[in-house]
């Protein structure tokens, strides 16, 4: 079967507690589960950034769904390209908030949540290419 890695970047509507945060997390987790999506989800001042693997027609509809969440807004997709393989196969869904400044790779994840909303590439690559480069390293 084919996949897909599909990034997007949105910005909080609102400041986002740890306790929401865990809640976004743990709908995430059952609902890729069945649907055989894997990912992950960036937190930082704000701003989300979240990688999805699946299925094309499967990610299509999920940021669908997605993008109807009002806990954000301005989203848009950075990078949505099939893939050889999937970076993130052990989490049906992981989270990342860089808020904490424990998270490791945590200047890398910054720069390419910061490169991505001022829509700047980081050396010759798009930030979302960055971000698939951090992971399969």
């Amino acid at each position: 079967m084919s996949i897909n890695q599909l990034v997007y970047i949105s910005q909080a509507t609102r400041k986002m507690s740890s306790t929401e945060l865990n809640q976004i997390l743990n709908t995430a987790k059952n609902n890729n589960n069945g649907i055989d999506v894997t990912g992950s989800l960036f937190y930082n001042g704000g701003w989300f950034l979240q990688v999805l693997e699946g299925p094309l027609a499967t990610l299509n509809a999920l940021y669908n769904k997605i993008e109807k969440d009002p806990r954000h807004k301005n989203s848009r997709i950075l990078y949505n390209e099939p893939a050889k393989f999937r970076t993130f196969t052990r989490w049906s869904m992981n989270m990342t908030n860089l808020d904490d400044r424990q998270a490791d790779k945590y200047d890398q994840l910054v720069e390419v949540i910061d490169a991505a909303k001022s829509d700047r590439k980081i050396g010759a690559a798009s930030p979302a290419v960055t971000l698939l480069k951090i992971f399969k390293e």
